[in-house]
Formats: C-alpha cells, structure tokens, sequence
C-alpha cells in the first residue's frame, strides 16, 4: 500500500492533514526479518492551517481513515508515534506533557471506537519508553492474527529507543 493521505477542515476553520505510509526506519533489519510480509504503517497527523482545538468531528474523522487503512490492507498494522514537539493549543501550562496526552486521547478514541463498532479482532498496545529527559509513547494497532509479529516490533522499538 502506498501513502494514504486524507485533508479535512475543521468547523473553525483549522486544516488537518492525516497521513499513513509504510514506516521503513522504525525497525531493526533483525525485527523486520522476523515479521514477514506485514506493513508497519506510519500516522502523521499535520496541523497545515490554525490553532484551535480538536472537536470530536475531527477525531471521528481520524478514527474512520485508520480503519480505512486496515480495510484497504490484510497485513497492514499502525504505529502511532505521540511527539512532543508540538504543543497543545489551550491546554493548562501545569498540566501533562504533550505526548502523554496525545497518548491518552488516541487509546480512549481507540477503544470507544472499537466497542462502538463492536470490532473484536483489532487489538491495540502501548509501547512506552523512559527516555532520558521524557516518555515516548507508542501505539500499534494490529489484527489478533499479527499478536506474535506485534509483539516483535513492540520489544524492538523498546529496545532501540531505550539505548
């Protein structure tokens, strides 16, 4: 599957860009011979335009194009990676750090979405790592038929961010 690109404009005017495309720097060569043919499918959620907050039309939206991307792909899983780059448009200065709170939000948007659905094959880990100054989160998103390959990409990104 090539890169999977979706725009959409909030009610305020905002412009988002979701983008998925086949994570090829994330594995180890090791970790990526013992997957066979599954796609590790990157998420990159852009902001292009604005700074309001995000309403739940707009996570609706995100929900639908990653179920999208696994409707499209048999052996696709997605890996979501929470930055701290960027901050948090009208979020409390005392409150929890950026990709925490990205992390929280994109697994309670996933497990709501899944049980509203009533999806009962798609399962969905968090990959987290204590780095030296921060936490990195990581979600990956597979079918119950990649539990053994999940759980090879999810010990070797901890092992590779951990160093």
């Amino acid at each position: 599957m090539e890169g999977f690109v979706r725009v959409f404009s909030t009610q305020q005017g905002d412009i988002l860009q979701i983008s998925f495309s086949e994570e090829t720097n994330l594995l180890s060569k090791e970790a990526i011979s013992h997957i066979g043919d599954i796609k590790l499918m990157g998420i990159e959620l852009l902001r292009v335009k604005g700074t309001n907050s995000i309403g739940t039309n707009v996570l609706h939206y995100i929900e639908e194009s990653v179920s999208e991307v696994f409707s499209l792909c048999s052996n696709a899983m997605i890996v979501y990676y929470c930055d701290f780059i960027s901050p948090i448009p009208k979020t409390n200065k005392n409150a929890m750090p950026p990709q925490e709170y990205r992390s929280r939000l994109f697994e309670n948007m996933f497990r709501r979405y899944i049980k509203q659905k009533r999806i009962r094959d798609i399962r969905l880990s968090v990959i987290t790592v204590s780095g030296i100054d921060e936490t990195y989160y990581f979600h990956l998103i597979y079918r119950d038929s990649h539990a053994m390959q999940a759980s090879i990409i999810g010990n070797d990104i901890k092992e590779g961010y951990s160093k």
